[in-house]
């Protein structure tokens, strides 16, 4: 299972996806990018280049490439980088060509118009900011244009990240100071408020392309692993010159690389995904190649801009290079011109029906079956060996101390929450927890109270490398984050969210075998992480009748986030779309999707695009439901203003569990009157701190719980493991993932 590559490659005689380390067996390409890897094919539509060097003993006289297009006022602006001398004396200028139509273009009598004034530093590359399907952003009026910057008789090489602005397009502000360093041909994007930023890293050979981030276009997050690599049979040596657009739901790429075909050459490839950082490599790279029979481009075709014109169809600007000997680094300017995919190979009408009711059946047994495949789901269960530890009573409930046993090697201390007078077998609830999230920290200690105040059982178990099963005990660790843990675990076939998924099945195991718990109503309920995971318990679990998926979304933008949601997604996402994940529910797992619509902790660009896409998938979901006799049992609930918050106390997610599980001690008018308390004031009242990033008004200050005059119960009490436990293999992550590798 070691698919840690986020580069996928498809080869086209057998469409099977290989990592950069090694093939795997077939799996398919998410729907949307589809009709994006059929054949691409690029007219050369000039007899000449449609720019070239200029007349000797100017600043371009030599050497001439990387455009960067525009079209704003029906006129296409051209920069481009030209520089005079030797090879190994260039020095690099920018220059700007105009044009009616991306073709003809005539140079500005200003140039150069930009150079970084030092006399020794070259301008690379340079890219405008752009809005996701390519166009020019203006902010404030300016144009913000991003380069690269290097000395070439540096030693060192160099190559660092600038940035400059201008309203005209020919008078430039003066170079910042470096944003990044190692940082070669950017291509920017603003989605929302992120800028993200694709770029050729340098820093070492071979040259791969990453992926960064940032919320001003100043301060730059590189994401931690390469977004594009070499691993096809055509490329060699190195990646470079990515352009990115984003149309839809597809993030397109086109890049460069040496051709093994042909020597001394480069050609450009192309690539797509679904969230800018998993990438499916076209089965038919190189998309455009060095043309033999036009000397001015038989060799090099690369540094490219690349723009959707209006009507839809594709126009490219790239460098070229003739024969050796190579005198210039780039020879000419070059343009071509797509149509774009065919009509008939067009994305699927998002509104046409997801599945036919005959077929549903199969479907999801299939789905299912692959899901809890690639989540190394185990097949076989144990015995839960489960032990009492004790139990508190507390206002009229009881909490039991138990530990049982979720697969050999791994043990979970777990606390039942119940009303002290059950008259007969009650509904149940298992919690899934945040990032970081745990039995006693406060938000699931409220929940899990409240649940039990309206008669039901609840049982809060601790994630592992949390809390009791933490090595140190220590809360709010977010141990199975690290880049380590999640490669540890997915190459021995168990990833974290399969591990957090599983534990909460054999938590349903568990109740299953109490007296007091109806095993035909039993759901789950979680917030952020605890959401994702709710939401694969939906999919996968036949036995739950109710999910709370809280403060998670049904949409591309969670496949941005941490290594236990964003690759599981990201494979989920091979098999099914959204929606079609949503519906793997339907028709006896009612869902309930709780977020604020201000949550910019999950719609990370903050422009809504996240509740856009939950919305949809819940409304499409909507139709299988109804199609299966279910009408009514999904539903997407938001708060408006509110941020990242625990919407699983709210009073709403109370009369949702009221109507689908049933709640023993309150009616529904009951708990329409029920009184709410703010959390913030709560927290505060209980001397409770929240942790600097969710302890706003915004986030987890300002959420709204039923109000049943709670008060938390110190972790102390909610302890299950005897001293001897504590920090043994069988109690924390680091033995788990012993257990599994020896296992493998």
């Amino acid at each position: 299972m070691n698919r840690l590559s986020v580069c996928r490659v498809l080869l086209p005689s057998l469409m099977f996806i290989l990592s950069s380390a090694v093939a795997t067996a077939a799996e398919p390409v998410p729907q949307e990018l589809q009709p994006w890897l059929k054949s691409q094919s690029w007219q050369r539509d000039t007899t000449g280049p449609i720019l070239e060097l200029g007349r000797l003993g100017s600043y371009d006289d030599r050497h001439i490439f990387a455009p960067c297009v525009s079209l704003e006022k029906e006129t296409y602006s051209l920069w481009y980088c030209g520089s005079t001398g030797l090879v190994k004396d260039r020095m690099f200028v920018m220059g700007l060509a105009e044009s009616d139509d991306g073709i003809h273009f005539r140079k500005s009598r200003q140039n150069p118009v930009f150079s970084f004034g030092d006399g020794e530093h070259s301008v690379l590359t340079p890219t405008l900011l752009r809005s996701a399907d390519g166009q020019t952003l203006r902010e404030n009026d300016r144009l913000r244009m991003w380069f690269s910057a290097t000395d070439f008789h540096d030693e060192t090489a160099l190559h660092q990240l600038y940035e400059t602005s201008s309203v005209n397009g020919t008078d430039w502000s003066e170079p910042s100071s470096d944003n990044l360093k190692h940082v070669y041909a950017p291509t920017i994007l603003k989605t929302g408020r992120t800028y993200q930023m694709w770029f050729t890293d340098v820093s070492q050979d071979p040259w791969c392309i990453r992926h960064a981030s940032s919320l001003d276009g100043n301060k730059w997050r590189v994401s931690p692993d390469p977004v594009l690599e070499l691993n096809q049979d055509w490329e060699s040596g190195r990646l470079f010159y990515p352009t990115v657009l984003k149309l839809g739901d597809a993030y397109l790429m086109w890049y460069g690389s040496y051709w093994t075909e042909r020597k001394n050459t480069t050609a450009l490839g192309f690539a797509v995904s679904i969230d800018g950082l998993n990438w499916y490599k076209h089965p038919e790279n190189p998309v455009l190649r060095p043309d033999p029979e036009r000397p001015w481009e038989s060799h090099y075709v690369t540094s490219q801009s690349v723009m959707q014109l209006p009507d839809k169809s594709f126009r490219i600007w790239y460098a070229s290079r003739k024969q050796p000997p190579f005198v210039n680094k780039y020879f000419a300017i070059n343009t071509a011109h797509w149509t774009g995919p065919a009509a008939e190979d067009a994305p699927a009408d998002k509104n046409e029906p997801l599945l036919k009711p005959a077929s549903f059946h199969n479907w999801k047994q299939e789905t299912r079956t692959k899901l809890k495949a690639m989540l190394g789901i185990p097949e076989k269960k144990v015995a839960l060996q489960s032990e009492k530890r004790g139990e508190l009573e507390r206002d009229g409930l009881i909490m039991e101390k138990w530990v049982f046993t979720s697969e050999p090697g791994s043990r979970i201390p777990a606390v039942v929450y119940r009303p002290k007078e059950l008259k007969a077998p009650a509904s149940a609830i298992v919690l899934t927890y945040g990032h970081g999230g745990s039995k006693s920290q406060w938000q699931y200690n409220y929940a899990a109270q409240a649940y039990a105040k309206a008669g039901l059982v609840c049982l809060a178990i601790d994630p592992i490398g949390e809390e009791e099963r933490h090595i140190q005990r220590r809360l709010g660790t977010r141990a199975h984050d690290p880049k380590a843990v999640h490669e540890r675990a997915w190459n021995a076939g168990r990833p974290i969210m399969g591990k957090l998924v599983f534990d909460t099945m054999r938590g349903i195991d568990f109740l299953e075998e109490r007296k007091d718990v109806d095993p035909s109503r039993i759901g789950v309920a979680g917030n952020s992480l605890g959401g994702a995971v709710a939401s694969w318990m939906a999919a996968l679990e036949p036995r739950i009748k109710m999910a709370i998926v809280s403060g998670w979304a049904y949409d591309n933008v969670t496949l941005r986030s941490k290594y236990c949601t964003k690759v599981p997604n990201q494979r989920m996402r091979e098999l099914c779309t959204w929606p079609e994940f949503l519906s793997l529910a339907a028709p006896d797992c009612a869902v309930l999707v709780m977020n604020g619509d201000a949550d910019w902790i999950i719609d990370s660009d903050d422009d809504g695009t996240a509740w856009r896409g939950t919305r949809a998938a819940v409304k499409r979901a909507a139709q299988v439901y109804a199609d299966q006799g279910a009408a009514g049992k999904v539903k997407a609930w938001f708060e408006a203003g509110g941020g990242h918050r625990p919407y699983m106390a709210h009073p709403d997610a109370l009369l949702w569990i009221h109507e689908q599980l049933g709640t023993p001690l309150l009616t529904k008018a009951q708990i329409r009157e029920l009184p709410t308390v703010n959390s913030g004031r709560w927290c505060d009242a209980q001397q409770i701190k929240l942790e600097r990033l969710y302890g706003t008004d915004l986030h987890q200050r300002g959420a709204t719980l039923a109000d049943f005059g709670l008060t938390p119960i110190d972790r102390s009490q909610l302890a299950c493991l005897k001293p001897e436990e504590r920090g043994t293999p069988a109690f924390t992550l680091e033995g788990w993932l012993s257990q599994i590798e020896h296992h493998e």
